[in-house]
């Protein structure tokens, strides 16, 4: 009989998205499903188990060890890398830290670490993550539920099908705040259109105006500013994409293909195919002669089998790269790219909405979102 290993895990972070998010009335439509929170998830998991937690807040510390029955508590997480030396960390902190923690996680010795979006603040913080995982062997999974998630695979499955033809453009829209909430819908928009090579876009409310050096500005609180914004992005594959992060509608992708589109929103679960068809050549001038599109069939797919809950997938991807030497499903790399986009559409909108090409080279432009 094989032997299976337990995993031991600690969190740095003991606040939302570490413990309490399953307490919410949230949009989990297409998105998430319990458990949501990381701890949830490692005590789910039959093969992980937290042994300890970090967070410098001592009530959040408290209150954490109490509702997850973790004894080891730290200020420091340096200090709790050094003593309990876990094999998966998660960094569940505001944006600003997570590069320097997933570094002295890698470096400590984990095997995986999971961090969540945004993945950093700069391109050179994102870069050093990926190195220093590189180097110690360490797996880095960026947190972006969707790819986790049964709809957006088999919404997938379908436009490689050609049941909707060529896949020519993406509407997608998303809650409003650039950075932290659009790597997830730039997350899906590479997802299904490929590698990105440019963006043009502007942000909302006039707050596009960036410090000498590259530097976001920050309001007096020296807190982030991460205005929704708007913006075009191009892909290789010749697919356009047009991003809304402004509504607070919900999660939605239009999926346009020349013979049909799929629609994922977050009021149903499952995706609807519109299918159409071409009817016969209009009679008229000889130049002006087509063959309209009439829509012929509109489906809704619903998730027929339950979907493993994403962050509950996330956390057996994180287990199965270890033990395989494979990249997580949401690797660092997609991460990284994801983020990049976001990145490219700030910058462009300090420009006045120029087109800012992908790979850029200013990998200290840096964004501080929460």
């Amino acid at each position: 009989m094989k032997e299976t290993k337990t995993y031991r895990a600690a969190i740095v972070g003991c606040g939302r998205k570490a413990s309490t998010i399953d307490d919410e009335r949230r949009w989990l439509t297409n998105y998430d499903a319990l458990p949501c929170s990381h701890a949830s998830a490692y005590s789910s998991h039959p093969r992980t188990i937290i042994e300890a937690a970090a967070d410098p807040d001592e009530a959040k510390r408290l209150a954490f060890g109490e509702r997850w029955k973790v004894a080891k508590l730290y200020s420091d997480y340096r200090q709790m890398l050094a003593e309990v030396k876990p094999e998966i960390v998660s960094v569940t902190t505001h944006a600003h830290l997570h590069a320097q923690v997933t570094i002295d996680a890698a470096r400590a010795g984990a095997k995986g670490i999971i961090c969540e979006k945004a993945m950093a603040t700069s391109l050179q913080e994102a870069d050093e993550m990926i190195e220093a995982c590189r180097s110690s062997g360490a797996r880095l999974l960026i947190n972006h539920p969707r790819r986790y998630h049964s709809t957006y695979s088999a919404a997938r499955k379908a436009i490689e099908a050609g049941e909707v033809g060529e896949l020519r453009a993406i509407v997608g829209m998303m809650f409003n705040a650039l950075i932290h909430n659009g790597t997830h819908l730039f997350d899906m928009f590479r997802f299904f259109a490929g590698e990105a090579r440019w963006v043009s876009a502007q942000v909302i409310l006039g707050e596009s105006r960036q410090t000498a050096g590259g530097q976001a500005r920050q309001t007096a609180g020296g807190q982030a500013s991460d205005p929704g914004g708007a913006g075009a992005v191009g892909f290789d594959s010749g697919v356009i994409a047009l991003a809304e992060i402004s509504t607070m509608q919900g999660f939605e992708l239009q999926l346009l293909g020349s013979n049909g589109r799929i629609v994922i929103n977050s009021f149903a679960e499952g995706f609807q195919v519109w299918r159409c068809e071409r009817e016969a050549p209009q009679q008229g001038r000889q130049w002006f002669q087509y063959g309209p599109m009439k829509l012929a069939q509109i489906e809704t797919r619903q998730n027929h089998q339950p979907a493993k809950p994403p962050m509950l997938a996330a956390v057996e991807d994180l287990v199965e790269s270890i033990e395989t030497g494979r990249e997580p499903v949401s690797s660092g790399e997609e991460g990284r790219a994801a983020f990049e986009i976001a990145l490219a559409c700030r910058m462009s909108s300090a420009s006045g909405g120029k087109r800012v090409d992908i790979p850029f080279a200013d990998r200290n432009f840096r964004v501080v979102s929460r």
